[in-house]
Order: structure tokens, then C-alpha cells, then sequence
């Protein structure tokens, strides 16, 4: 089943109305999850999961759980939202990085002021790059502390 976006985690975080929906669907054999940030900074769309902390590993194992207990199999997609974000989707602290300060065109969903034109980015740095390779690093051990069964890197988003 391939990556598509739900837009259903609460705070960030993998739930059970998450862990149903993943669960109903793993006789499709091998499921990729929908876009997980590895970082504060790809948390850029409203209610997208992230692969960060401790909470957000028990989260997925609930959903991972549920998948193997259904006989499937679950990849996480690790995927940075980059320019294409806002910050009214991301937590205090986040910035908007992307590989230049170049603005998205069009506009996105944010829950707390509707739809928002894409902000310019901050353009990244040589050690924000090696932040964010960290961070995917990061993130694809806490994947396997989740109970995912591989996963699949997405680049930022351009």
C-alpha cells in the first residue's frame, strides 16, 4: 500500500484511530506509512505523524503491532516537509528550512488560521544539512524500537 497522507495525528502522534486504519488495510501484504517527520523542522503539514521522541515510538508500535498481528508488514516513510510547510503546523521552536530561500507557490491548510500562503523558507546551512542527516539517521533507529519492518527515506520536499 503506498504512502498516502492522513492528516489524523493528534500532536504529532501515532493513535488508535491510526493503529484501525493501518490494521484494516494489512492484507495489502506490505504497507508504507504515510509521511512521518524525523525532525521538528518536517513537521510542516496539520496533524502529520513524527518519528522524534519516545512517544511517538510507542505510538507506531501500537500501529505496528496491530499491522503484525493482522499478518502484514509496515514500512515507515520518513519524509521532511521542507519549503512546502507552514509554521502554524509546526511546534515552538521549528523553522522552515529548505535548500534555498525560495517560497512554495499556492497555499496550505493550517488548523488554527485555514489556509495560509507557503512562507519562504530559511535556506539551509551546511550544518543544518548535517542536522537533518542526523536526524533521519535518528529517527530510522527509533523506527526499529517501533517495530517497523524497513524504511523507506523520502527526500525533502521541494
Amino acid at each position: 500500500m503506498a504512502p498516502l497522507t492522513r492528516s489524523r495525528a493528534i500532536g504529532n502522534l501515532p493513535n488508535a484511530l491510526m493503529a484501525q486504519y493501518y490494521r484494516l488495510r494489512a492484507d495489502a501484504g506490505l504497507i508504507i506509512t504515510e509521511g512521518t517527520s524525523p525532525s521538528p523542522n518536517g513537521l510542516g503539514y496539520a496533524r502529520i505523524p513524527g518519528l522524534i521522541d519516545k512517544a511517538q515510538v510507542r505510538g507506531w508500535r501500537r500501529v505496528t503491532d496491530d499491522v503484525h498481528q493482522a499478518g502484514g508488514r509496515i514500512f515507515v516513510q520518513l519524509m521532511h516537509t521542507g519549503r512546502v510547510s507552514h509554521p502554524a503546523n509546526m511546534p515552538a521552536g521549528a523553522s522552515v528550512l529548505a535548500p534555498s530561500a525560495v517560497a512554495a507557490q499556492g497555499e496550505m491548510w493550517t488548523d488554527a488560521d485555514g489556509m495560509q500562503p507557503h512562507p519562504a523558507p530559511r535556506e539551509m546551512s551546511e550544518a543544518d544539512i548535517a542536522q537533518a542527516i542526523a536526524e533521519y539517521a535518528a529517527s530510522a533507529k527509533l523506527a526499529m524500537q517501533a517495530g517497523f519492518d524497513g524504511v523507506e527515506l523520502h527526500a525533502m520536499a521541494i
